[in-house]
């Protein structure tokens, strides 16, 4: 599929063109390739959420057109050429490749993809496979008159799409066991497209207004992407198609401007198969819920924290605070204020960024740049100015809005495992089904995070299974039945809390929301890592 408000497209060095024209600098008969990357895009918005796809790189093997003229040249003085990308983010040059002119005139240069794009552009009706997705992803950039250079010239691409991204649960409890469709409705797919200055406007009507991000499914946990034009849409926005009707999903109204992401996680019961549920107060910093009455019913509209400037974003949940009952298995009550929680583990690619260094852990099993960092210790991460926690509040000072990140408390973690305030009674995060939501009983080490299971009510990830995760309190034998507001025991101690299970759990019990273990503050693992909160 396509799966929260960036995209940082790094494309990395590779050939240009022009024909070579006379010069009379000592260099007049070196053609200089034109060479070309592409640097982080700033639209911070943009957000790889359930899909990844033209999230961070361009998908391989995409046509790419960069359009290149002389300086001062006219709109019917440009050369297209067809780059391919590939994987890792470079961009392969045709053959013969472009040069600069032999005259050291200077350039201007135009990239977009799909290739095909022209004076009018239309997403695609069914976006429910990736070929479809990305022939809809318009990106561009451009850099004007540009010297010779035998470095790399860096291009700036963004996305000129606003993208969609819709979770939907079937709630079992209410009557509703499968999700068969999503498909986004009344929705202008084609804009007029400027593909010199990269401007698109106008959307208007083009065949039918619906576009479908999930098509022919039968699963509990549908997810899926859209891309579509900036545009006002009012009146029905969603349509979610289940084993037993449609639920209809309406608006006042909602713009979508290019370049963000808009996420939606909606759970399916029965009391909204045949009508129509509004969701209101839908703004891009405050989340919104929606009841009909029926407690298994319920859309979440989240609001999340994004750091978009890394390799992988970091991407923040908010979790609205509230009281629960339960701890580990056993009567215990507190309150807990609003927080937000990472919606996946910790990755290498964080820890690389957030230490400031090339290398990892030893004894990783899964070195890839999103799977869960692990093999390290309570006090690599909580060490007054060193430690990653200290590291993530100083690499990020200034844009927390007085808010810090820390571990995740013991009531923090099952709290967010739970559901948050919808206390959910789950034996595994967001299912009873542990092979829904759980990857463990594996020796092969961690997967990628938040890709090989489904997440819960919530948007979370991997809270079950995938990598062990650390509590910020010290273990203590015995849970106090009341423990007041935003509780976390802090007595220093020789052991420390882990929550969740991980890839090498054998017994499923390990995995379930209500389980704890300890391990000694000096114990590391490959299959222990962890996940932060912001408050």
């Amino acid at each position: 599929m396509k799966t929260k408000n960036i995209m940082a497209l790094a494309l990395l060095p590779m050939m240009g063109m022009l024909t070579a024209c006379s010069s009379d600098n000592e260099q007049t008969t070196e053609r200089v390739p034109i060479s070309l990357t592409a640097s982080t895009v700033t639209i911070t918005t943009r957000a790889a959420a359930d899909t990844t796809l033209n999230n961070g790189y361009m998908e391989a093997e995409q046509a790419v057109k960069v359009r290149i003229r002389n300086t001062g040249g006219t709109s019917d003085d440009w050369t297209d050429y067809a780059f391919t990308s590939k994987a890792g983010g470079t961009l392969k040059a045709p053959t013969p490749p472009p040069f600069y002119p032999l005259d050291n005139t200077n350039v201007d240069i135009v990239a977009y993809s799909p290739y095909e794009a022209g004076s009018t552009f239309v997403v695609q009706e069914d976006q429910s496979n990736n070929d479809n997705y990305m022939a809809s992803d318009l990106l561009f950039a451009s850099k004007s008159n540009q010297e010779k250079t035998t470095d790399a010239v860096p291009l700036q691409f963004e996305h000129k799409m606003a993208k969609v991204v819709v979770n939907a649960i079937a709630s079992a409890a209410s009557g509703v066991s499968k999700i068969q469709a999503i498909r986004l409705q009344n929705v202008k797919r084609q804009v007029n497209f400027d593909t010199e200055t990269g401007s698109v406007s106008n959307a208007i009507t083009y065949g039918s207004t619906t576009v479908n991000i999930v098509n022919d499914g039968n699963t509990t946990i549908a997810a899926g992407a859209a891309v579509i034009p900036a545009q006002t849409i009012s009146g029905t926005l969603l349509t979610v198609v289940t084993d037993i009707g449609t639920a209809t999903y309406t608006i006042d109204s909602k713009t979508f401007s290019a370049g963000k992401v808009y996420r939606l996680d909606i759970r399916v019961g029965r009391t909204s198969i045949g009508g129509t549920t509004a969701i209101t107060n839908w703004t891009d910093t405050q989340g919104a819920v929606v009841s009909t009455g029926d407690d298994e019913v319920k859309i979440f509209i989240l609001s999340s924290y994004l750091w978009p400037t890394w390799r992988v974003p970091l991407i923040m949940i908010r979790v609205e605070g509230g009281s629960y009952n339960t701890m580990a298995g056993k009567s215990v009550t507190g309150i807990l204020s609003d927080f937000y929680i990472s919606q996946t583990e910790m990755t290498n690619d964080h820890w690389q960024v957030v230490m400031d260094i090339d290398g990892l852990p030893s004894g990783l099993l899964n070195t890839a740049p999103t799977a869960p960092v692990a093999n390290v210790l309570y006090n690599d991460l909580m060490a007054a100015n060193t430690g990653f926690i200290a590291r993530l509040n100083n690499k990020l000072s200034g844009q927390l809005d007085g808010r810090t990140f820390n571990l995740p408390s013991e009531a923090q973690w099952e709290y967010a495992a739970r559901g948050g305030k919808y206390k959910e009674s789950y034996t595994y995060s967001g299912s009873d089904n542990i092979g829904w939501v759980c990857y463990y009983n594996n020796t092969k080490g961690p997967k990628l995070v938040g890709t090989e299971k489904a997440c819960n009510c919530l948007g979370i990830y991997d809270m079950s299974g995938n990598v062990w995760e650390l509590c910020r309190d010290y273990w203590q034998n015995s849970i106090p039945t009341s423990l007041g507001k935003d509780y976390v025991y802090t007595t220093p101690g020789n052991y420390v809390i882990w929550r969740g299970g991980g890839y090498s759990s054998t017994n499923a019990s390990e995995c379930t929301v209500s389980y704890r273990t300890n391990d000694a503050i000096t114990a590391k693992g490959a299959d222990g890592g962890f996940r932060v909160v912001l408050q």
